[in-house]
């Protein structure tokens, strides 16, 4: 099978078989759509089984650019071979290992079954399975903003309180890339400190919101989520959370807020070439 990269002449055709695929290419899709719209798909490679019509997509970083995480998307558990593919081919081209988004949790179980022992497996979870929630426009209900405070947006000079705010390991470089280049909301006292904010991660998913433990229970975390659910949908952009299974309160938060469940889960991949080529040695 030879691994097609998809050309800026492309990308028209390519976003429409990907919306057609909805809502199962949903991270594939509002990935590309966000890449597009900064213009920062020239530091991307585009990446299909086949073409014009194809059953698996990576968007991995060039080489020359320093990995955050790649998006994928797979027709469906028969096609896995196909992704297995393409990740070899990303993988030689730009890094010995990568972390994939988007995929669904079928898809990893085929991938895994690839590899005759467990210990010498090129393809990990690198979490548990990922709950999707979509945000239909018209479930998007606006919250007034409570007297004292106001809506705007984080900056690179919140860098270092929302990277504390974080409950998992990344760099702080990686926070300021999101922060900076990335739809958000922060609401703020009127003495201009934040209390509350939420952001638009690289691979489409909303993420990171975080209220300061004082101001909980207050509906901030609606308004920020709504907010910026509002400001995606108006820019034309699809809405959507993965949330973990083990995390009933922000399923329950999330279904408050008109968020419905999807029938499948994402999980999230980490492929290892060097696994993969002592394993064929």
């Amino acid at each position: 099978m030879a691994v097609h990269e998809v050309l800026p002449e492309e990308y028209d055709d390519l976003d429409q078989k990907l919306e057609k695929e909805l809502p199962l290419s949903i991270h594939g899709l509002v990935h590309f759509r966000l890449m597009r719209r900064k213009h920062l798909l020239r530091e991307k490679m585009v990446l299909v089984d086949s073409w014009p019509d194809f059953s698996a997509l990576l968007i991995v970083d060039r080489p020359t650019r320093e990995t955050w995480i790649s998006v994928g998307f797979c027709k469906g558990p028969k096609f896995a071979s196909n992704l297995k593919t393409i990740l070899q081919f990303a993988s030689r081209e730009t890094y010995r290992f990568l972390e994939i988004v988007g995929c669904s949790s079928d898809v990893m179980d085929a991938l895994i079954n690839f590899n005759q022992s467990a210990n010498s497996c090129s393809f990990r979870r690198m979490r548990t399975d990922l709950l999707v929630y979509i945000l239909a426009a018209g479930n998007i209900v606006p919250v007034t903003v409570p007297d004292g405070f106001k809506i705007s947006e984080l900056s690179g000079r919140h860098t270092e309180i929302v990277h504390k705010s974080w409950p998992f390991p990344t760099k702080e470089k990686w926070t300021n890339y999101q922060i900076t280049h990335f739809p958000s909301v922060l609401i703020e006292t009127e003495d201009e400190r934040p209390v509350a904010w939420e952001l638009q991660y690289e691979y489409g998913a909303l993420g990171g919101l975080h209220v300061e433990p004082e101001y909980r229970r207050s509906k901030l975390g609606s308004i920020v989520t709504r907010t910026l659910a509002e400001k995606m949908t108006k820019n034309g952009q699809l809405v959507f959370a993965i949330v973990e299974e083990s995390n009933p309160i922000s399923m329950a938060f999330h279904e408050k807020n008109g968020f419905v469940r999807m029938p499948f889960k994402f999980s999230r991949i980490g492929f290892s070439l060097e696994a993969m080529e002592k394993k064929e040695m």
